[in-house]
């Protein structure tokens, strides 16, 4: 099952701690729409995404107020193909 997320970045400072440990983690497909970054992902993998994310912003002194990660829909894999 995959999962589409959006992290949320309400400050320069946020998005700039933010979205090169997003991309290193090399999980999914991401984009970057203003502060706003996206990821499809393995829904298995949302726990350490959000671990990274946390770790990115407490090492740049990012207050926890200053993103949101919103988990916004559960992709279910169609029947019959294995």
């Amino acid at each position: 099952m995959k999962a589409i997320i959006h992290i949320e970045t309400y400050t320069k400072a946020a998005y700039r701690a933010i979205r090169p440990a997003v991309v290193a983690t090399n999980l999914g497909f991401f984009g970057v729409c203003g502060l706003t970054i996206s990821a499809t992902i393995k829904q298995s993998d949302y726990a350490y995404l959000v671990d990274v994310v946390n770790h990115a912003a407490q090492s740049a002194g990012v207050h926890r107020t200053e993103y949101a990660i919103i988990n916004l829909q559960n992709i279910l894999k169609p029947k019959g193909n294995d």
